[in-house]
């Protein structure tokens, strides 16, 4: 899957970088990644960096999400996979009672839904199990780590951009 390929090397943006900020580091890692990858780099990380850089996922609402999603599939950037399993995080919005057009940081959302686990993780050993909790932290984790990368590649457009074009 080409996101997930190309943003895969993004799973911890803080430890990226030196003499650069954590987020323009790893917003160039993943374009850098993308421009060397199987596919037609050049077009594929434009298109890629023009989507996100219109959708920050620290401040989106529900409906905006699925736009971006919708985007990414559409454009042929996200594999129908992923796209479902993305799609699972406007669900979980919609069963935490975000409205639609609520502005949500779904970054701080999803660590808070990935401590809060951890903390709850006896009590949701009882209701779930071990397996079913170790499940559940590795989906949260999942969907953090998406929200991350795209958040990353939003922050950083134009660095990512010049990158990609050296």
């Amino acid at each position: 899957m080409l996101i997930k390929s190309v943003l895969s090397r993004l799973s911890d943006a803080a430890s990226f970088g030196r003499g650069k900020t954590p987020v323009d580091a790893a917003a160039r890692n993943a374009v850098e990644a993308l421009a060397t990858g199987s596919t037609p780099g050049a077009a594929s990380g434009s298109q890629l960096r023009d989507i996100l850089a219109q959708y920050d996922v620290t401040n989106i609402s529900p409906q905006k999400f699925s736009d971006l999603l919708q985007r990414l599939h559409q454009s042929g950037l996200l594999a129908d996979k992923d796209y479902q399993e993305l799609s699972m995080i406007r669900l979980d919005l919609d069963r935490d009672g975000v409205s639609p057009n609520e502005q949500v940081n779904l970054v701080e959302t999803y660590t808070k839904k990935l401590k809060s686990l951890e903390q709850d993780s006896k009590e949701m050993e009882e209701k779930l199990g071990p397996a079913g909790v170790r499940a559940m932290d590795a989906t949260l984790r999942r969907r953090l780590d998406w929200l991350q990368k795209f958040s990353a590649l939003h922050a950083s457009p134009d660095t990512a951009t010049i990158n990609a074009l050296a």
